[in-house]
This record gives C-alpha cells, structure tokens and sequence, in this order.
C-alpha cells in the first residue's frame, strides 16, 4: 500500500512543477470551468466566490451565496458569514478557547462564545483563521487551481507549523472534487473544510428559504452537544422517523422547526455521523424540484455539519445582484461542512485517529460535489 505520505509528497511537488507561485490579486477572480460547471474564486481564503451549474432548463444558475463585492470578505468586517471560505485550522467550534496536548495547555484566539453563556469563551473556525489569510496561487490551469497558506507556529494559540494546500478541480458533466494535504511541525489538532453555503434555487423561484430542498444524509448518528451546546464525544442514534433522521430523503420543511441549532435559533445545526465508508457511495444528496438542480456528496470524511442558515440576520449579508436585492434571510440557505468529530481534542480518553497529525502523521483529505438535472 502506498503510504500517506508519499501521496502528500506527490501531490505538493505536482503543485510546484505546474507553475510556481505568481503575483496575485488577494481579491482579483479565477476561474475554473468544465462541462456545464463553473466556479470563482478569491485567493483571499481560498474563497469559492461563484458557482455556477445548469438547472433542468439548461440555464446556469449562481448557487453558492456570497457577495458581489469582494471587500465584504475582508477582516474586519459587520458581514460576519463566512461564505465558502477555507476553513483552517480548526473547523467549528472549540470550546473554552484552549486545549491540553501533551501535558501543554494552549489558548487560542477567542471569537465566539457560548450560546447559552456569552462569559464561555470559544474558538470558531480556527479564530483569525485560514478564511482570513491570504493564500498563494501555486498553479491554474482550465479546469483546476491549487491554493498554498503556511500557518506559522503559534498563529492563533495553535501549535507547529502547518504547511497546508487546497485543490480545486471541475470535470464534464458537472463535478467539482476538493482535495486538501498538510504537513506539520509538531504534534497539532488540525481539521479544515470547506465552508459550503448554497441555494439550489439561486433565489430565482418564489420559495427564498431551502424548506422545499429534498435531503438524504447516509447516517444514523449524530453528534450531540452538552448544555452550553458544545459537542460531546456522545454519539446518539437517530430513531427511524425522527425529526433528524434524513435516511430517507425528505424536504427539509418537514418538522423544521426542531431547536437542533440552540437557543432562539430555528433549524438544524448539529455533525451528522456517515455510516461506514465507501468509496464513490454519495453520502449526502439534496435536490429542488423547483430549479431540477441535484447534488451528490461523496467524501472520506466521518461526517457532515449541516445548518440551514438560521442565525442569518435580516441586515448581515447582501445578496448577490442575481440572486434578488435586499438581504440573505434566515432559513434560505443550506450548509454543509465536510469534517471529523467537532472538538474532539476535548474528548476523554484515546481521541478519534484524526484529530492529531504530526510530522510523521500528514492530513489528507478529498470531497466530491456532482451536479445533476431531475
């Protein structure tokens, strides 16, 4: 079997060999494109700006949320949703905003608390994280582009240098894959994603919420949260029939307002368990039957954090020109974070296989999205 590492290896000397890195605009647009799919980003965290697919009418539609101006994403900013940003180096939310690793206690940037408590401190998505940082462009080509970031020792509160890197690619029909390698220092947690928002609408059809999105999650599990609604290591089945139970695919709208997400917030937010691992097996689809868009997740992955948007504020976040004017409302996007167990560096006991990586122990991940028509 060919080792971790030296796939790592191959795929970082492929970036290199490709093209070297070249000045770039933090938030100037490249594009990739294959097929009746195409997708923007900003080197300004690695930020899918654009994507575009085709709805069952052959016209491409614009289903990723974000903003038309690029400025909007730039620390600091009153326009707190990170659209589609490069998570980094610990997605979700770290509890008390520290750790203990090897007899050593860190404490990392505070940027969140609690939301039972706000005198709890936590880190969210890695504090002044990888979605805030410019990353280099180490190659492009038609259908592909790779991101680079090196994370120092110490940027906020983590341990060891991350040397870290984001491929994007699209191929025909319509397939976009994300693969993501690191390698390290010292002994550090590390858990990046890709902060996926989207509308399979594009907010073009009367419905501006995802209540009449289909969703199939291939899990029975999900991750449950103590009372400050900070993950456990509990895992709890999920009944068949249940309110959280996506088994077998239903609309969203059913039984949404089961408080999954915390206090005064309406909606689902919680890590959904993937039964076992099979390679090319969608893990997760979801589909409108309003636009005929379809999606189907595969990923190596133990899970996926679904939100459906509801802490979305009615002045946070405005649209896009072509997705209406005004702003994004709660409960009219739904999201999805490719992950491991949230905080798991707290958990009691041996910790799940990847929640520490070493210099002996590289990250590797990969992530399919594939578009398709009803």
């Amino acid at each position: 079997m060919v080792r971790l590492s030296t796939i790592i290896s191959s795929f970082a000397a492929l970036a290199f060999a490709v093209a070297a890195p070249t000045p770039y605009d933090p938030l100037g647009e490249y594009s990739i494109e294959a097929g009746n799919i195409k997708a923007t980003f900003l080197p300004y965290g690695a930020t899918l700006k654009n994507l575009y697919v085709k709805d069952r009418w052959g016209q491409a539609r614009d289903i990723a949320l974000g903003y038309d101006d690029p400025t909007l994403y730039v620390a600091p900013t009153t326009h707190t949703p990170r659209f589609n940003t490069q998570i980094g180096r610990y997605a979700d939310r770290l509890a008390y905003a520290s750790f203990t690793l090897d007899g050593v206690t860190y404490n990392t940037t505070v940027n969140g608390h609690s939301k039972v408590d706000p005198n709890i401190n936590v880190t969210f998505h890695g504090g002044i994280g990888f979605d805030y940082r410019n990353f280099s462009i180490v190659s492009q080509a038609q259908d592909s582009i790779v991101f680079h970031y090196f994370s120092p020792d110490g940027e906020a509160g983590f341990p060891g240098d991350v040397d870290f890197y984001v491929s994007h690619h699209v191929e025909a029909p319509a397939t976009w894959s994300v693969k993501m390698w690191a390698t390290f220092s010292q002994r550090t947690p590390f858990m990046p994603t890709t902060h996926l928002y989207l509308q399979l609408n594009a907010f073009n059809e009367s419905e501006p919420s995802v209540l009449n999105h289909t969703l199939y999650i291939k899990s029975d599990q999900y991750q449950g949260v103590d009372a400050n609604f900070f993950s456990t290591d509990q895992i709890i089945t999920i009944p068949k029939g249940a309110l959280q139970d996506f088994s077998t695919p239903k609309l969203l709208g059913d039984g949404f307002n089961v408080d999954m997400c915390g206090v005064n917030c309406t909606g689902y937010d919680a890590l959904f368990v993937y039964e076992p691992y099979r390679k090319n097996e969608a893990v997760l689809s979801t589909w409108s039957d309003a636009s005929g868009i379809r999606l189907d997740v595969t990923t190596d992955r133990i899970g996926t954090a679904l939100y459906t948007c509801g802490e979305l504020t009615p002045d946070s976040a405005p649209k896009k020109a072509a997705h209406g004017s005004g702003y994004y409302e709660p409960n009219s996007c739904i999201f999805f974070e490719q992950q491991s167990y949230v905080d798991a560096i707290h958990w009691q006991g041996e910790l799940p296989d990847d929640t520490i990586f070493s210099p002996s122990k590289p990250f590797y991940s990969e992530s399919t999205y594939t578009f398709s028509t009803l």
